[in-house]
């Protein structure tokens, strides 16, 4: 997963598939925030393609765990 990462705002974006989408978010926030300049230390953050599950995923995780406890009981 790839982020952008403005330190002067000190903002990181959330996370994109490709390196295309993290600078397209880039882009964008230049042309918002700072005329299109580029601040000083800008980078693209690069991090396991992982996260935990957040707000209504749990609800999705918990489906399938149900699910899957469901499928094992019924091969006893």
């Amino acid at each position: 997963m790839h982020r952008y990462r403005c330190p002067l705002c000190g903002i990181t974006s959330t996370a994109y598939m490709t390196i295309a989408g993290a600078n397209r978010h880039g882009a964008v926030h230049r042309d918002k925030r700072h005329g299109g300049d580029h601040p000083d230390g800008e980078h693209i953050v690069h991090g396991a393609a992982y996260r935990a599950p957040q707000g209504g995923e749990w609800m999705a995780v918990a489906i399938v765990l149900v699910l899957l406890a469901v499928g094992l009981l019924g091969k006893l």
